[in-house]
């Protein structure tokens, strides 16, 4: 047992060496291989106080980076002998940033550890212990067997095969979307429509030997493109939703925009082509009085009608 505690604790720290290296020259651009020796120098994983990295362990590295995490390392020849970059060479760039960018939080945090209360984080529920078999079941196109209990249900947890399509992070919440196949009646959506699932209300989730075939032209992004959050699917449609806002407002939004289609049609109006969903319309409503529906009048007349059933209840 120590034996294994030992190599394990050694592949951790192997590990959390690729991350650094891949985050450090992330952060830096371009960066030649005598700096990256002066920041290891200097690092809190460097225990060992070595002064530089070897060059077959660094080449090394940069092959087990490549293969580990699919990020290749490229390096442009200069007159101090290279510069070392990471080349974009695929769609999947947005993933890798995010994913490294929390590997990195996490291990910079972990190395710093007289920093832990000066640090703060928002809660994450439950479910993320899910989050390896459900990748390993996409990758290997094998169908999952789930337990979900709802917030509205009081009987037991229903259970279902599910062929898992995507994962997707929504307001500290992961959620798998994929196809059901039912396992018994309380659910009669049609085949062929993906259902979306929160894992915190998951109970469990087993990898099963069965395969499934990933739907022709399936693609996660363009079928999350009309909506905001994870309400979505056939029942919900996408319109041209405009609201204007007060100058302050409009500086957020400019900054972080709601969706991607949003567009600033004239000074603090904006414009979104997407589905007036729950998760959309309670996100406008965080702006109170400081945003005016415009259009479309049936969701103008929606807020209208709430706002005063909230004054009648101060009065």
């Amino acid at each position: 047992m120590c034996g294994i505690l030992r190599i394990n604790t050694m592949a951790a720290t192997q590990y959390n060496k690729y991350i650094w290296l891949v985050d450090m020259i992330r952060s830096a651009g371009k960066i030649t291989k005598a700096e990256i020796d002066q920041r290891w120098w200097h690092a809190n994983l460097n225990e060992s106080h070595e002064p530089h990295i070897p060059e077959r362990t660094f080449f090394r590295c940069l092959r087990e980076i490549e293969m580990l995490f699919d990020i290749e390392i490229k390096c442009q020849r200069s007159p101090d002998g290279g510069l070392y970059y990471i080349a974009d060479s695929d769609s999947n760039s947005q993933t890798k940033q995010w994913l490294l960018s929390q590997f990195a939080m996490s291990q910079s945090i972990d190395t710093s550890r007289e920093l832990k209360e000066q640090i703060l984080y928002e809660p994450i529920p439950a479910g993320t212990e899910f989050l390896t078999t459900i990748v390993e079941a996409m990758r290997e196109k094998k169908m999952l067997q789930v337990a979900h209990l709802r917030f509205d249900s009081q009987e037991a947890p229903h259970e279902f095969l599910l062929a898992p399509l995507c994962l997707k992070v929504f307001k500290q919440r992961w959620y798998v979307l994929g196809l059901v196949e039912e396992m018994d009646d309380k659910h009669d959506t049609p085949k062929d429509e993906p259902r979306i699932y929160a894992l915190d209300r998951v109970q469990e989730v087993k990898r099963t030997e069965k395969k499934f075939k990933q739907p022709k032209k399936f693609s996660p992004k363009a079928y999350f493109s009309g909506y905001y959050g994870v309400f979505c699917g056939k029942q919900y449609t996408p319109e041209i939703i405009q609201a204007r806002v007060v100058p302050i407002a409009a500086k957020f939004l400019r900054s972080l925009p709601l969706h991607h289609s949003q567009k600033e049609v004239e000074p603090c109006v904006f414009e979104w082509f997407v589905a007036p969903t729950l998760d959309f319309v309670q996100q406008l409503r965080t702006y109170g009085s400081e945003l005016e529906i415009l259009q479309p009048h049936s969701l103008r007349e929606q807020f209208k009608a709430e706002l005063e059933k909230q004054l009648a209840l101060y009065q």
